[in-house]
């Protein structure tokens, strides 16, 4: 992640998404979620002050599992690249 891609502000709810969500091991994964990830930390960042804590917490746990989603995105397309590429796996 680029520091230019999101302000200052967001970033700490970025730092806050990544280092509070805890998901099982098969949670299933796709999509486009560390776009979305840092649209709503972007959107906090936007409505600080605006919102309830309770709202922004739940804001910002939401944002953790996204986070995490688009770490076993990344995760599971190398391992569908190796397995496509002969690498082995199971199919």
């Amino acid at each position: 992640m680029s520091a230019d891609t999101v302000t200052p502000e967001a970033a700490v709810f970025l730092d806050l998404m990544l280092n509070e969500p805890r998901l099982s091991a098969d949670w299933d994964v796709s999509g486009f979620w560390l776009t979305h990830t840092q649209q709503l930390a972007q959107f906090l960042a936007d409505y600080r002050g605006r919102l309830s804590l309770e709202d922004a917490a739940m804001l910002v746990g939401l944002g953790g599992m996204m986070v995490e989603m688009a770490k076993r995105e990344r995760e599971a397309s190398a391992e569908a690249g190796q397995w496509l590429r002969g690498g082995g796996g199971e199919a």
